[in-house]
């Protein structure tokens, strides 16, 4: 399907903008301010990508989720036990 195919495009481009913002990020450490609107930036497009993805899936399959739904909850931190 065309709009799947658009889809995983954008996908692509996302995931090879993760390594131009890890570089960013690797040469920001030092300037506190912008190494974290960068990290806000890589956290908000990753949210976007994965909220579309959701949104798809939840059309093919009828599993529609809240967007807050794909955000981890206290149980699902790192190192955290579920």
């Amino acid at each position: 399907m065309k709009r799947d195919r658009e889809l995983l495009a954008g996908l692509s481009r996302v995931n090879a903008e993760i390594g131009n913002a890890t570089i960013r990020l690797l040469t920001l450490q030092v300037n506190d301010a912008e190494y974290a609107a960068e990290l806000r930036q890589l956290g908000r497009d990753l949210v976007r990508i994965g909220v579309v993805l959701a949104a798809r899936a939840g059309e093919l399959d009828g599993l529609l989720l809240d967007p807050a739904e794909l955000l981890p909850g206290p149980s699902d931190q790192p190192g955290e036990p579920s």
